[in-house]
């Protein structure tokens, strides 16, 4: 009985935990897209995918810009809050934009270093998930 009562316990402090873990995710998730703006599109006439990162706050003081999965690697730097940039694609990549996400690190004034993850999608199509997380 007093085995399967610490089971009990023990899976109840589990689930509670993970439960916890998921609601502060959700929360932090919230908060930093009210904070920060992000979307990568793909317009197959022009070729190229256009990035753009827009911090509400401007507190963002310097932001590296990553896209994975490209056969060169590719990464920007930029030194300001807000920005638009065109990367040149010839067509979508074989096993879709899944295998390419764009990621981001801010480098926030008060909030601190945030690394951003989002998909490309198509013109006409709805924007992915957004994940955040706090680096520092």
């Amino acid at each position: 009985m007093n085995k399967k009562l610490i089971l009990a316990a023990v899976a109840t402090i589990f689930a509670f935990g993970i439960g916890l873990s998921v609601v502060q995710n959700v929360h932090v998730s919230e908060k930093y897209s009210q904070i920060f703006h992000v979307d990568a599109l793909f317009d197959p006439e022009k070729k190229s995918v256009q990035i753009t990162f827009d911090d509400t706050t401007k507190k963002t003081k310097r932001v590296t810009l990553e896209i994975l999965g490209m056969e060169s690697s590719f990464q920007r730097i930029f030194e300001s809050s807000s920005f638009t940039t065109y990367v040149p694609f010839g067509s979508a990549p074989q096993y879709g934009w899944r295998s390419m996400p764009v990621t981001f690190v801010a480098e926030h004034e008060e909030l601190g270093k945030i690394g951003i993850k989002i998909d490309i999608h198509n013109v006409g199509e709805p924007r992915g998930s957004i994940i955040f997380s706090q680096l520092d």
